[in-house]
């Protein structure tokens, strides 16, 4: 028999590998390219979300407005002003949102964690006032605005927040000066018999809040095997504080450790396919959450996020 030259065994050698190269990376190709992959869940979140409430002042009056909620409000054309500064005269809009559970929250994406760390939360609105469609401004001290938010146990030294964005993402401060607001008003809630009564210096958004960080933190990554989690919907709910955080870029912010923590997913297929995912855990060191969706149907979801 002709035997194979040392040539000849190289080439076939280099060939083989090639192959096995080729093939294996086609493999990894194919897993990945196998990987369920899903729609923005903003539409189905936006179709669940707390809806705006809208109330035509022509009067005045004592007040106060009483949301949907109960969500007390005094406001008066006195105290409002175009951005120019020019005055408001009747009839004016005022317009409200209430999210008091975190159900509401997660639906309207609105997490209560500000980039200083998380907030125990008691509640958040946003209040904003219009005049033939110009969104106006509160006028400085001593103008304001009252509001009282309904609790059946009040706490005491629950602070005012308000919301802004930092990097297109929601923050918060109980310092308006950081928001150009000079104002003389004690960021502090009072506890009534009807729950937080305070005066506030800025429309927009409003926390009944109080910081929560922790000196010892760790972070939650994401990620998934049989699912591509570009286009899903992550957060972590603390149920100690009423805390709802949410994850950017498969990553969450710090969580103290020890935080016990709830996380949900939820995502919508091309079909319109609802799926979710849903895990507790105690967070003590930085960790991988490994994420399978499951399939699921609205009344499903809708249950799960009432029970948080």
């Amino acid at each position: 028999m002709k035997k194979i030259n040392t040539t000849s065994k190289i080439s076939f050698l280099l060939v083989f590998l090639s192959s096995v190269l080729y093939f294996s990376c086609s493999k990894d190709r194919i897993q990945q390219e196998q990987l369920n992959s899903y729609n923005s869940p903003n539409s189905y979140l936006d179709s669940k979300k707390q809806q705006e409430q809208e109330f035509t002042i022509d009067t005045s009056g004592s007040g106060p407005i009483i949301g949907n909620q109960f969500t007390k409000i005094w406001m008066g054309k006195q105290c409002l002003m175009f951005p120019n500064g020019d005055s408001v005269t009747w009839p004016f809009t005022i317009k409200l949102v209430e999210l008091y559970k975190p159900k509401d929250m997660i639906y309207y994406q609105m997490p209560t964690v500000a980039s200083s760390g998380i907030l125990k939360t008691e509640g958040e609105i946003r209040l904003r006032a219009f005049k033939n469609g110009t969104e106006l401004l509160l006028k400085p001290d001593p103008c304001m605005s009252q509001i009282e938010m309904p609790n059946a146990a009040p706490q005491n030294n629950m602070r005012v927040f308000y919301g802004f964005e930092t990097s297109g993402l929601p923050d918060w401060t109980d310092n308006p000066s950081l928001l150009g607001v000079t104002t003389t008003l004690n960021p502090v809630f009072s506890a009534t018999s009807y729950g937080y009564a305070a005066p506030i210096a800025r429309l927009g958004w409003i926390n009944c809040g109080l910081q929560a960080g922790g000196t010892s933190n760790s972070t939650l990554s994401f990620s998934s095997t049989v699912d591509d989690l570009t286009n899903v919907a992550i957060f972590i709910y603390f149920p100690s504080t009423k805390t709802v955080m949410q994850v950017h870029n498969l990553a969450s912010g710090q969580i103290p450790n020890g935080s016990a923590v709830k996380i949900i997913a939820i995502a919508v297929n091309g079909s319109g396919q609802l799926y979710s995912f849903y895990q507790t855990q105690t967070v003590s060191a930085s960790a991988s959450v490994d994420v399978t969706m499951s399939a699921t149907s609205d009344a499903s979801l809708t249950s799960l996020l009432d029970g948080l």
